[in-house]
């Protein structure tokens, strides 16, 4: 494989995929592997373990410090040091990415170079906190909980569609974003990954789980609670009830990313189990 022009990313071979592992699953200046550090880099983890080597970049080449990751679905993951984010910006810009994902180190310098231009719309960006666990907490679980079915997507993806707002990921979506939100919420429905809360016959809190897997871990998302029933402690139980389930299936642990001015968020996360491991950034475009 050829190098790339210095200050650049460079793609992955078989060696390099292998020195990365190596330096996500200790967090890149560790000397041994580190389960937390594994939880924190999953998704890139689990790509490299799926042998997608054609979607990474890592800078500098020969001994990565910072890395990043292209999904099928346009989510871009990023990993490491700050001064990675430059090197990484060249290979964003290229990728048509549309939701960015990871260390806030390089993801705000990626962020900041995609807003230069004067004919250029900068993407919405926010700190969140990357939370996880790997210890179920013993925490009574909502009354009302079930995996949820087909019977459900409606409530479900009325609820997907609130938190797209609340949670400030854009303004409310248009009846062709509703849709996409509907058929995405029927997949994760179908493949046993939502939970909710039914209360007189009504869905009034969910949990998604986008990523499972025992080896580096899986992820909750999508928690929201309707207005009229929080404060009761159903996200609390909710996500404590999926945590331990997942746990007891053989994931590493259980991640969630939660935005850091969300108090009431953190402190239902905190009381099931989820412990702070630091800063995380969420951008779309």
């Amino acid at each position: 494989m050829t190098s790339a022009p210095p200050g650049q990313a460079e793609g992955l071979d078989e060696a390099r995929s292998r020195l990365l592992q190596t330096k996500l699953e200790q967090g890149f200046t560790g000397s041994a592997y580190d389960a937390w550090c594994v939880l924190r880099h999953q998704q890139l983890l689990d790509a490299l373990d799926r042998r997608q080597h054609q979607r990474f970049a890592v800078w500098p080449g020969e001994n990565p410090v910072g890395v990043g990751y292209l999904s099928g679905n346009g989510t871009l993951v990023v990993a490491g040091d700050r001064a990675a984010g430059t090197p990484l910006a060249h290979f964003a810009d290229g990728s048509g990415w549309r939701v960015l994902i990871g260390d806030i180190g390089p993801a705000e310098e990626i962020v900041r170079h995609a807003s230069k231009g004067l004919l250029r719309r900068g993407p919405r960006a926010r700190e969140q906190r990357l939370m996880a666990t790997r210890q179920a907490v013993d925490h009574p679980p909502p009354q009302g909980w079930a995996e949820g079915t087909l019977g459900h997507l409606d409530d479900v993806a009325e609820l997907a569609c609130r938190l797209h707002v609340e949670d400030q990921m854009g303004p409310p979506l248009s009846r062709a974003g509703r849709q996409a939100v509907k058929s995405r919420m029927r997949d994760s429905v179908r493949s046993g990954r939502t939970w909710v809360v039914v209360r007189s016959g009504k869905v009034v809190a969910k949990v998604d789980v986008p990523l499972f897997g025992r080896r580096r871990g899986s992820q909750i998302a999508g928690v929201y609670v309707d207005e009229k029933y929080r404060g009761q402690g159903l996200a609390t139980g909710l996500v404590t009830l999926v945590a331990r389930r997942l746990l007891a299936d053989g994931a590493l642990g259980v991640t969630l990313h939660v935005r850091s001015d969300n108090g009431a968020a953190l402190h239902s996360y905190g009381r099931a189990g989820f412990v702070d491991c630091g800063a995380w950034m969420l951008a779309l475009r």
